[in-house]
């Protein structure tokens, strides 16, 4: 008896541990870390090891000279650089018109840019009088030479038309100029003509006589 009950216990042991042989072998499978691995990759640009902002910059140059780079500045603050109308401009008599040029291009490297020409405000110890009494008229002619009545009168593109009062802009009469522009030579140049009226209506009496103004024009410029 005592055989058999044992011999059956031994049995009873040996299943037993052959299952927990079973149990631990499915946790140690379980148990076995993965692998694992790490990629990276960074922002360029066409084969630049970064990205990076382009540039946007309008230049000014208000006098005829052609070959001193010196004389393109950018101006971005009131009362900029000066046109110059000419000594008539300081003695107008009802009837007469002044001229003068601003030359504008992008600096080297810069986006391409549209430009606006905005109404004019009164300078520092301007007349107001004088100032409303002004009219004027703006456009792109073909160069500085062109700053006169017979360019304005066949301009490359009207912007104001004449016989307006100072307070009018371009509005959306807008210009281009081209990209790298200070590159491109004559070229890569817009210039801008304006012509500066005391209207004749004005002849009569002497409320005008011995005043002074400036006008201050300032153009928008935005990338393109």
């Amino acid at each position: 008896m005592n055989n058999r009950h044992d011999h059956a216990n031994r049995k009873k042991a040996v299943a037993l541990s052959a299952a927990g042989l079973v149990l631990v072998a499915g946790a140690t499978v379980t148990s076995l870390a993965a692998w694992t691995d790490t990629e990276w990759v960074f922002g360029g640009a066409d084969g630049a090891q970064s990205v990076g902002t382009s540039s946007f910059e309008v230049e000014q140059n208000v006098t005829n000279d052609t070959t001193d780079p010196s004389l393109w500045v950018n101006r971005e603050t009131a009362p900029g650089g000066q046109i110059d109308f000419s000594a008539e401009a300081s003695s107008l008599t009802p009837g007469d018109t002044v001229y003068a040029f601003v030359r504008l291009r992008t600096e080297a490297k810069s986006d391409a840019g549209e430009l606006t020409l905005n109404a004019a405000v009164p300078g520092d110890k301007s007349s107001i009088a004088l100032f409303d009494a002004l009219t004027y008229q703006a456009a792109v002619v073909p160069d500085s030479a062109s700053c006169n009545e017979t360019g304005l009168a066949t301009p490359t593109q009207s912007l104001v038309a004449a016989g307006k009062g100072l307070t009018t802009g371009s509005g959306t009469a807008t210009f281009k100029l081209d990209a790298d522009g200070a590159t491109l030579g004559a070229a890569g140049e817009k210039t801008v003509c304006f012509a500066l009226t005391l209207p004749a209506t004005h002849a009569s009496g002497d409320a005008l006589q011995g005043l002074s103004a400036t006008p201050i024009w300032n153009f928008t410029a935005s990338s393109l």
